[in-house]
């Protein structure tokens, strides 16, 4: 299968993964306060913290920060993508258990709204490298 140069296609396919993602934190955000499991295992979640705390390290030690600061920064960084990866795996148990529950009309809907607010932020993320 080769890619597409269609920039219309390429946005729309970037549109769409956006709200894919920021609807399941937001189901994995429910699933955790309704009282779920923690659904990624804890050696997973702390092996991938650790591999981004040192990649994220490296990154921001490349760029100029001392080493402190490249500490701090691979440390943020890691803890955001552990918790966005444990927050994602919840929204997809919790679809997979009660999606049925939720109705397709509210996630059509939130997929609509999602791809929106995602393609604004793509365009304004792209227009300011």
């Amino acid at each position: 299968m080769q890619w597409t140069n269609n920039k219309f296609i390429i946005t729309l396919g970037i549109s769409i993964v956006l709200a894919l993602g920021m609807i399941s934190v937001v189901f994995g955000v429910i699933y955790l306060s309704s009282g779920g499991d923690i659904p990624v295992p804890l050696p997973a979640l702390l092996m991938a913290f650790a591999i981004v705390f040192v990649l994220g390290s490296v990154f921001f030690e490349d760029r100029g920060a001392d080493r402190v600061g490249a500490l701090v920064g691979g440390s943020i960084v890691a803890a955001i993508v552990s918790l966005t990866m444990m927050l994602v795996c919840g929204g997809v148990l919790y679809l997979l258990t009660n999606g049925m529950e939720t109705g397709i009309d509210k996630i059509v809907s939130m997929l609509a709204v999602c791809m929106v607010i995602g393609m604004a932020a793509f365009s304004y993320l792209r227009a300011h490298r």
